[in-house]
């Protein structure tokens, strides 16, 4: 009985002391961070993906009262990379400098669809994604920008496969502290499209050394130009054209699946952590595995064509889990089935792909932005908010942007 009470009495005072500690520990992190957000007016706490702003003497309490339920809190000033607050237990915090995602949104409590833009560079200006964002959780509407597109071409000339940016491409590729780094700045990633461009080279007759080449091509383009990823469309290749008994090497006779596959593995054993997005037309119908790796090793995401499902998707590419899938793209301009929007969100399907998105248009305000206010709804539960700063396409396409003729 004497040792049942004393072991009680102990017990209590552990907790007492354990609680004590914990404000004091809270009491020194709070100082510590409130001094580093001294100029900010407002601290925003992401948890469980909601955004809640509050000043920064409320800091304390707000820490206090996450921590205590052992759930993690991610404290930033505005503009600045997070902090993210954890607990083992409830008698100890540590700081982790690891940056927090505060650009995932969530449906039914789970991550919900990562929403690509595919957009015409040679019409539209990407700044146009800064105007998209959702007004309850205050996320962006699109995560991923692509620019389409670059091209794969040949010069006989230097025999040697290289990317080709058009006289519109470059400049914004060239002017990235203007038109890509506020996009980045957003949390919204910026991918490179490549494209068939009417010639004998494509994304599907490389064999394993020109792919491999051409991949480290692509890997050197992403980092010059700080880009997030890589998007391949099989289209606009005429297989093979002024190469047949030639006398070039490293084209396969036809093209195929598998070596569509080898330069998507290629790519992504070259690029790393950056996207692999691959459209699910032509040559990348399918994928098949290469060097005993499925495709869904190798792959970040696989876009569908316009209002397709992902029928099939685990047969055509192996190992793909739905995360990875992308279904019912739709061109902005075209038809949408109400019905296939909310089957991406209760099939927990990770992507989706928006095309040729224009806020210049003349019809966008009472025909599109209708329709990305749906999106907004079905997907997310959330309403669309829609800033009128019009950004037009406001490069020069000067002769001395274009790159030199191979």
């Amino acid at each position: 009985m004497e040792n049942t009470l004393y072991n009680s009495l102990f017990f209590i005072a552990f907790i007492f002391y354990s609680l004590s500690a914990m404000k004091r520990i809270l009491a020194i992190i709070s100082t510590i961070l409130t001094c580093s957000l001294a100029s900010a007016q407002s601290v925003d706490v992401y948890h469980s993906g909601i955004l809640s702003s509050y000043s920064a003497d409320e800091l304390e309490d707000i820490a206090f009262e996450h921590e205590a339920t052992g759930s993690t809190v991610s404290i930033h000033k505005a503009g600045e990379e997070p902090l993210r607050i954890t607990t083992d237990n409830v008698a100890g915090i540590h700081f982790s400098d690891r940056p927090v995602d505060t650009c995932t949104k969530y449906a039914d409590g789970v991550p919900a669809q990562v929403v690509f833009s595919c957009i015409e560079v040679n019409n539209t200006n990407p700044l146009q994604h800064l105007n998209f964002h959702l007004r309850k959780s205050n996320k962006n509407l699109f995560d991923a920008v692509i620019l389409f597109s670059s091209n794969i071409n040949f010069s006989k000339k230097e025999d040697v496969v290289y990317i080709h940016n058009n006289e519109n491409v470059q400049p914004v590729l060239n002017n990235w502290e203007h038109y890509i780094k506020p996009l980045k700045e957003r949390g919204i990633k910026v991918l490179l499209s490549l494209l068939g461009n009417h010639d004998g080279s494509g994304l599907a007759n490389l064999d394993e050394q020109r792919a491999k080449l051409f991949a480290q091509a692509i890997a050197d383009t992403l980092d010059k130009y700080d880009l997030d990823g890589v998007f391949f469309d099989d289209e606009y290749s005429e297989y093979n054209k002024g190469l047949s008994g030639q006398g070039y090497q490293g084209f396969l006779a036809s093209p195929s699946y598998e070596a569509a596959s080898r330069l998507a593995y290629e790519t992504k054993q070259a690029i790393g952590d950056k996207w692999l997005v691959l459209y699910k037309y032509g040559y990348y119908n399918m994928a098949v595995s290469i060097d005993g790796k499925k495709p869904g090793d190798y792959v970040d995401y696989v876009l569908t064509d316009y209002n397709q499902s992902a029928a099939g998707f685990k047969t055509q590419y192996p190992g793909v889990d739905d995360r990875q899938i992308g279904c019912y793209s739709v061109n902005i301009n075209g038809y949408y089935n109400k019905k296939n929007i909310k089957n991406l969100r209760t099939g927990k399907y990770g992507a989706f792909m928006i095309y040729n998105l224009d806020q210049t248009a003349y019809d966008f305000s009472y025909s599109k932005q209708m329709t990305l206010e749906d999106f907004s709804d079905y997907l997310f539960d959330d309403e669309l908010e829609v800033t009128e700063t019009y950004y037009y396409k406001d490069w020069k396409t000067i002769d001395e942007l274009k790159e030199p003729v191979r």
